[in-house]
């Protein structure tokens, strides 16, 4: 099965409101909250080291192989995203909002 290079989980599965269109950064804070609940708990954070090992963490990476560049960056996206790494939570507010 091939994957739709248009598909985004923010904008695609979070839908819009009863009233509408949603706030762009409000489906980012729901989808972020999705990610926190997931990985938050202890087997969501075994889950997460697994799926890290796969991308690569850990690891000197091959700077002639693409795909394990690839695999790398989507470890660090679902670590951004499951608040492992701050910046993107500094960025959105969410570090004052106490999620």
């Amino acid at each position: 099965m091939m994957s739709n290079p248009k598909f985004h989980p923010v904008t695609d599965l979070c839908g819009s409101g009863e009233s509408g269109e949603v706030d762009p950064m409000q489906r980012v804070r729901d989808m972020l909250q999705r990610y926190q609940n997931v990985f938050g708990t202890e087997e969501g954070k075994l889950v997460l080291g697994d799926i890290l090992t796969l991308c690569h963490f850990g690891e000197t990476l091959d700077p002639n192989d693409p795909v394990q560049a690839a695999e790398y960056n989507v470890g660090l996206t679902i670590l951004r995203m499951a608040r492992v790494l701050d910046p993107l939570y500094l960025q959105l507010g969410m570090a004052s909002a106490g999620r």
